[in-house]
């Protein structure tokens, strides 16, 4: 049995995804040759893949204002003969990243690819959460500023939740949450991203230059949430939705700004009466309650 054999059986009985790829001359050309079972189901075929450009596949969500790239992740690899947890995105999910090179060949890589996005979602309404979001945020916002295109944050704050708490109890609130996230999946494409920050509050990243943010907020994402909701063997029709939208690059250029603005924006919305939408215009800045 040679190297290859060896790397496959032992592979294919990890109860982890692993990668494996090879060289002949260089580390430069390390191409992916092997996928077990588990990857090719979470991350699809790799193969013959540049390792060096799965690296970067891996890095650009995340990762792409630090320095790092696939080449100089390959550059780590071959000195210290390993790379140790890696934070980054493969195929939409929350990866960790561990390569080594095999101690029975030098020309052999294997790579451990853990899906880990499980960790970064929101328990109760099983949607991504605060963390998660603003990993999808921060490259929405870089592409856009390199694109000179426009991107949207629409971040609402549901109306009549407390009184709902109060009313009929906590787990009736839970369940208010857990139909949001559920209809909010509904409403946001593929490639668009909604999040529950926390409490009460959600947000969705609208990447899509050619969208109209207000009609979106007005006319699919308010009616939406105002129908009515089962909390707790209880009929409740009084939910709302205020909601704040910013867009890049002309409310903010970072996500920390963008957000801040379309919160700010969102309590305008409350202050007006609720169950509305407001967009973000200077002078609004600081609206937001500490």
């Amino acid at each position: 049995m040679n190297d290859f054999d060896d790397f496959h059986v032992e592979a294919e009985a990890a109860a982890f995804p692993v990668v494996g790829s090879h060289w002949q001359d260089s580390p430069a050309d390390a191409r992916v040759h092997y996928q077990n079972d588990r990857s090719i189901a979470l991350y699809g075929d790799l193969g013959g893949m540049l390792l060096a450009d799965l690296f970067t596949e891996v890095l650009k969500m995340s990762n792409f204002q630090s320095g790092q790239n696939g080449e100089t992740l390959m550059q780590r690899l071959i000195q210290d003969g390993c790379i140790k947890s890696v934070t980054g995105t493969l195929s939409g999910k929350r990866v960790e990243l561990f390569s080594s090179l095999q101690h029975n060949s030098e020309k052999i890589v294997q790579s451990t690819i853990i899906d880990v996005t499980g960790q970064f979602m929101d328990g109760l309404s099983g949607i991504p959460g605060r963390e998660l979001f603003f990993d999808h945020l921060d490259i929405e916002v870089y592409r856009t500023l390199r694109d000179k295109s426009e991107l949207h944050v629409c971040f609402m704050d549901l109306d009549g939740f407390k009184q709902t708490n109060d009313l009929y109890g906590h787990q009736a609130g839970d369940d208010v949450i857990k139909e949001v996230g559920r209809r909010l999946r509904t409403v946001v494409r593929r490639h668009e991203t909604v999040a529950r920050f926390g409490g009460d509050e959600f947000v969705i990243l609208l990447s899509d230059p050619k969208v109209d943010s207000v009609c979106f907020a007005e006319k699919k994402l308010i009616p939406l949430l105002n129908e009515p909701y089962l909390g707790a063997g209880h009929t409740i029709d009084f939910i709302g939705a205020s909601v704040g939208i910013s867009s890049a690059p002309k409310d903010a250029k970072t996500p920390d700004d963008l957000i801040n603005h379309a919160d700010d924006a969102m309590y305008v919305a409350k202050s007006r009466g609720k169950n509305q939408a407001v967009v973000f215009e200077r002078g609004m800045e600081g609206m937001k309650k500490h």
